[in-house]
């Protein structure tokens, strides 16, 4: 059965009950340009984004599969790093496999821009004041041997006591034209203990939550009745 994403940023704001604390406007940002930004709007609901923005164009067209672009992380300029270089390339990769994974229960994920394809950008970066500046890139190749979560390493240090942001740009693929926005701080949750996050199999788990919630938002969207919601607690 085909799956369609139509206005799929509006699938976002009705995902839920209760809102998530909205993300300060002077907050640092990725990959959305200034005139996306100043259109974000807050959230409603436990599985809603903080942030989204829906533009005109998503309601003109009807997407059936999604192209997923590598992952990017993005870091302050001036200050020091709080994930290692290793971590940061595990953290992105894990990410983007587990994303494909949840996106592929219901759509068509494909390798090119064409016609019916949308297009999402994600970037993860910590929560900062300060200009921030393109530090890794996903390296995943989708099918590839290496397409698997790593979780036999050691405590990492990825939730030191700061709040993450996972920016997302969806676009037409083939004419570029935004379709939306969203922005959600600490993998969708309303905050995290960084106590209880002791090894990168728990970095997954939450990973994988996330993952679990974009599938829902879509699912929700589509009035399907077999939506599985995010495994709780989400904040």
């Amino acid at each position: 059965m085909r799956r369609f994403v139509v206005l799929f940023l509006f699938a976002l704001i009705a995902a839920g009950c209760a809102s998530t604390a909205s993300q300060d406007g002077a907050t640092g940002s990725a990959i959305l340009p200034p005139e996306v930004r100043a259109q974000l709007q807050p959230g409603e609901g436990s599985y809603a984004p903080d942030q989204f923005y829906a533009s005109p164009a998503a309601s003109r067209g009807t997407y059936d599969r999604i192209l997923l672009d590598p992952l990017l992380y993005f870091a302050p300029l001036e200050q020091m790093r709080l994930v290692s270089p290793d971590d940061r390339q595990v953290l992105l990769n894990n990410l983007y496999i587990l994303l494909r994974e949840a996106l592929a229960e219901d759509y068509t994920l494909v390798r090119f821009p064409a016609a019916g394809v949308a297009r999402v950008q994600f970037a993860v970066l910590p929560e900062t004041r300060d200009p921030v500046v393109l530090d890794t890139v996903s390296t995943v190749e989708p099918g590839s041997a290496e397409a698997e979560v790593v979780q036999d390493m050691l405590a990492s240090p990825l939730l030191k006591g700061r709040a993450f942001i996972i920016e997302a740009e969806w676009t037409d693929s083939v004419t570029g034209e935004v379709l939306g926005a969203t922005v959600d701080r600490n993998f969708g949750r309303r905050s995290i203990d960084p106590g209880p996050i002791e090894s990168w199999a728990d970095v997954n788990t939450l990973l994988r939550d996330y993952a679990a919630l974009l599938r829902y938002r879509l699912c929700r969207f589509r009035g399907a009745e077999d939506c599985v919601a995010p495994p709780a607690p989400l904040g």
